[in-house]
């Protein structure tokens, strides 16, 4: 966690701690300095189609090459498992060598994100995230998904949305293109273009991903995988947004189309997959590879959800093993972390976000009215400064203090709690409406005071959540091992969707799925 400047968004009435989780990642952005000043005339060379480009092969490798350690970064680094690296390389490496390019420099990473997410950078590089291996059911399912990102790479799709944005005369679409690269809605960035121009680049990109499906089932198909297989991961990765818009209480639409979204719907993106796969000429019906066998061999015992790196959520509690804190949020509130920050979600639009940084000295009522307000400040109508005083939590010293926050909504409070943690500030945003005040001051009190040192021996005891498969036994029911998973909420859906099991689907003995263990 780095330490960011928070700011508080009165259209939602949050605070935003200012801590973009991927503006560092994907700053594909720094194409602006890379677009030649013309054009050029080139042979797509999966497509076959000439094409006005305003990249070379040679800016799109140098591309690749700068973001790399920037992707890295932004998603914890790649996940230390030569296991599991190694393997979705050699899926890699077989389907670019099917591509249209085999010859080219290819890289592929497993990212260690629980985060469920696959993109790619021109020049080769292509990105899965533990979440996303997680969520395959065979190696044909995988393989799907790389598959697409290679086609984004042999489609020469940044090249295009460069191109476009040129003769659209966008010049502010560049950040959009970043962030589209990594799935990330456009709309989250910042920009300066026209609505139209906008409009415009979001819309191609929808195209891209469809070509991409194209292309990424023309490959698994050479590389001899079952071609049906993508429509099938498409169908996961619809259930598990589902299920991700029902854990969070929002409602989902799997047809739903934003005009401005990077990505098509994944309900007709599946039924579009399944006609492509028909055109590649191989049978439903064929038996065509899946190597589910080789997949669980090879995936068994990868971490599940965060890592010691990232700090655990287990319940209402966040624990960090490395650098060795623990906390408790009031009863009513789900725990949601991130590489910048723990926020935790409650009712009647409550919310707390943690976050730390490194202790710039003083203290910690110091740190509040010369630092932390001011920051605030700048970004929001604030009033005037409330209870400021100096406490100490579990033996360390701390400050907290009572901050009125105008949002459209009307008249919150902001409780602001920094805890000096020797060489780091560790600090609590409690954001809520200001008629919630009496209701909430004593559990986030408590919850304040929960904050802790974990000892050396506790630290060690916390361990990730580990990927497992298990054989269906006889009698066995999907409530009974759902059961088994060391998950507090929403057992069985989660079990159904990791399995890939619709609501009418049953289980065999003998079937082998996945559940999420301790150990």
């Amino acid at each position: 966690m780095e330490l960011g400047e928070p700011v508080v968004d009165t259209k939602k009435g949050l605070i935003n701690i200012g801590l973009t989780k991927f503006g560092r990642a994907v700053a594909i952005a720094a194409v602006g300095a890379t677009v030649l000043a013309g054009c050029a005339q080139t042979v797509n060379p999966a497509t076959g189609q000439r094409e006005v480009t305003a990249l070379s092969r040679a800016d799109e490798q140098r591309i690749g090459d700068q973001e790399h350690p920037k992707i890295l970064k932004a998603f914890g680094g790649a996940y230390d498992d030569r296991g599991v690296t190694g393997y979705v390389a050699g899926i890699g490496g077989r389907l670019a060598a099917n591509s249209e390019l085999p010859n080219a420099k290819w890289t592929f990473t497993v990212l260690d994100s629980p985060v469920v997410n696959a993109f790619a950078l021109p020049g080769g590089y292509v990105y899965v995230t533990r979440g996303l291996v997680g969520l395959a059911n065979d190696e044909a399912e995988l393989a799907g998904v790389i598959g697409h990102e290679i086609g984004h790479v042999t489609g020469r799709h940044t090249a295009q949305r460069v191109t476009r944005a040129q003769q659209a005369n966008i010049l502010g679409v560049l950040a959009s293109i970043g962030a589209a690269a990594a799935g990330i809605d456009p709309r989250a960035v910042g920009q300066a273009a026209s609505v139209a121009g906008q409009g415009y680049v979001a819309s191609y990109s929808r195209n891209q991903e469809l070509e991409a499906d194209r292309l990424g089932i023309r490959y698994i198909a050479r590389a001899g995988y079952d071609p049906f297989a993508q429509a099938d991961f498409l169908g996961h990765l619809q259930n598990q947004s589902a299920l991700s818009a029902k854990i969070a209480g929002r409602s989902y639409d799997a047809t739903r189309v934003d005009f401005f979204a990077s990505h098509p719907a994944n309900a007709p993106r599946k039924r579009q997959a399944v006609i492509e796969a028909q055109r590649s000429g191989v049978d439903i019906n064929s038996g065509a590879p899946r190597r589910a066998a080789e997949f669980r061999r090879a995936v068994d015992g990868m971490v599940y959800g965060d890592s010691r790196e990232q700090g655990f959520v287990r319940g209402r509690t966040f624990s960090h093993p490395i650098l060795r804190f623990t906390f408790t949020v009031p009863s009513g509130f789900r725990v949601v972390n991130s590489s910048n920050a723990v926020k935790a979600v409650g009712p009647n639009n409550a919310q707390v976000v943690f976050d730390g940084g490194k202790n710039p000295g003083g203290s910690m009522t110091d740190y509040i009215t010369r630092r932390w307000v001011p920051a605030l400040a700048k970004n929001a109508r604030v009033g005037r400064l409330q209870g400021l005083q100096s406490i100490r939590v579990n033996g360390l010293p701390a400050a907290t203090a009572l901050l009125p926050v105008a949002t459209n909504k009307g008249q919150a409070d902001a409780r602001l709690v920094a805890v000096d943690f020797g060489d780091r500030i560790y600090r609590f945003t409690a954001l809520y409406p200001s008629n919630q005040r009496n209701r909430l001051s004593e559990p986030l009190r408590r919850m304040t005071y929960s904050f802790r040192r974990l000892s050396q021996r506790e630290a060690n005891a916390l361990q990730p959540l580990r990927l497992r498969f298990i054989t269906v036994r006889s009698g066995d029911t999907i409530r009974r091992l759902a059961s088994r998973m060391a998950l507090d909420d929403f057992q069985e859906d989660r079990f159904r969707v990791l399995n890939g099991i619709g609501p009418n689907d049953r289980l065999r003995a003998g079937q082998r799925v996945k559940i999420v263990t301790e150990r």
